[in-house]
């Protein structure tokens, strides 16, 4: 076994499968999205708490079958909240660790992410695109986008902003323009190395790491600000794990620097939308993973003439949109299966609109919209606010 599993060896004696971790307690609700599809303990994160066990013990030896067991889950950290161990914080910490050693002994990951590092490792992104388009993103917009030596604000895009979801990259553009900071973005960011994390392929991490805090500290920026979720959770919380931070150096997602903006007054929001309802998802590597729940929503309710209006399952509690974890590579069927659970309770709001603070989100949630035929738009926070501006 691994060091990646060993270190947490303590804290695998903790779980007695009590199963807290199977339900939000006040609601008795399904907390867990692959406890509900397979409904097997196996798959919920106290029968994977006891594989580590087995598996560390040596009563267990690594197969395809504890493989795929351990990657059907999208690391939500709902079982962190509803867990009731003094060491609940760090079962998705160890259920990446147990893919960690899965990659290690040759058995993991899914096949389907193996394409991860092999992209990574020749052009820096997941998406099998070219490094040298990574800005190409810029070329259908009117904004001009700053790519200077020295700046305050370091604007890290992301992956899937620069190549799939590239109105977000451009959005974001807009806002921080009519704000008048000093930002700026590169064509030497990498990505952050999250789809690597997640899944286990931990060999180009270190590098990523390096560079990427390399290239902000190059920049001299203060505040690093992404728009992206998994970027988010990834430099804030991972990259400590890997090297030391750049000293003085804050990381913030867009909504966070934007609850700044509005409660500073350096952003005022005109009123153009009449009684539009909208209702709000928890992304979970801002909200579990990250506890930021409060500034999308201060972001929400200051645009004039929006009504936010809440799901039964919000903040800590929120249901997983299904794309995290490795999930929307390794089961695509099933991610949608999740997500689409999650259009059925935002359409019980009776809102017009869902949005989202992560890319992975708006593109599942989307996904799952077209899926069940649903009435409902998607949109992220801050492609919603740059149609104000």
């Amino acid at each position: 076994m691994s060091d990646a599993l060993t270190k947490y060896k303590e804290e695998l004696y903790c779980c007695t499968r009590c199963g807290t971790c199977k339900y939000i307690y006040h609601e008795y609700s399904d907390s867990c999205p692959a406890g509900k599809k397979f409904r097997f303990e196996t798959f919920y994160p106290s029968g994977r708490i006891h594989i580590a066990r087995g598996l560390l013990e040596g009563k267990l030896e690594w197969s395809e079958r504890i493989r795929d067991i351990l990657f059907a889950c999208p690391t939500c950290g709902n079982c962190t909240i509803q867990c009731q161990s003094r060491h609940h914080n760090l079962i998705v910490d160890i259920i990446e660790a147990l893919r960690a050693d899965a990659v290690s002994k040759g058995i993991g990951p899914l096949p389907n992410q193996k394409a991860f590092a092999e992209s990574i490792a020749n052009e820096h992104n997941p998406y099998k695109e070219l490094h040298a388009d990574r800005l190409k993103w810029m070329e259908r917009i009117e904004e001009e986008v700053p790519q200077k030596e020295k700046a305050e604000i370091f604007y890290f895009v992301g992956c899937t902003s620069s190549y799939r979801q590239k109105d977000l990259a451009q959005a974001t553009i807009k806002i921080l323009n009519k704000l008048g900071v000093d930002y700026t973005v590169s064509k030497d960011e990498w990505c952050c190395g999250s789809p690597l994390m997640r899944t286990g392929q931990l060999e180009l991490v270190n590098d990523l790491v390096k560079h990427n805090l390399e290239l902000i500290e190059k920049v001299g920026a203060k505040k690093v600000i992404t728009s992206c979720a998994g970027c988010y959770r990834t430099l804030k919380t991972d990259f400590p794990k890997y090297a030391e931070m750049l000293e003085g150096v804050e990381i913030l997602h867009i909504t966070e620097f934007l609850q700044q903006m509005i409660k500073t007054g350096k952003l005022r929001l005109p009123k153009k939308f009449n009684a539009l309802k909208v209702t709000y998802h928890d992304p979970c590597h801002l909200g579990r993973h990250s506890d930021v729940y409060d500034a999308p929503r201060t972001v929400i309710q200051a645009i004039p003439g929006v009504t936010l209006i809440e799901m039964p399952r919000i903040r800590e509690n929120a249901w997983c949109c299904g794309a995290g974890g490795g999930v929307k590579s390794g089961f695509r069927d099933w991610a949608v299966e999740i997500s689409s659970e999650r259009i059925r309770e935002a359409e019980e709001t009776e809102c017009e609109i869902l949005l989202s603070a992560c890319p992975f989100c708006k593109t599942n949630l989307q996904d799952a919209i077209q899926a069940t035929n649903s009435n409902l738009k998607m949109k992220d926070i801050v492609n919603l606010l740059s149609e104000l501006l």
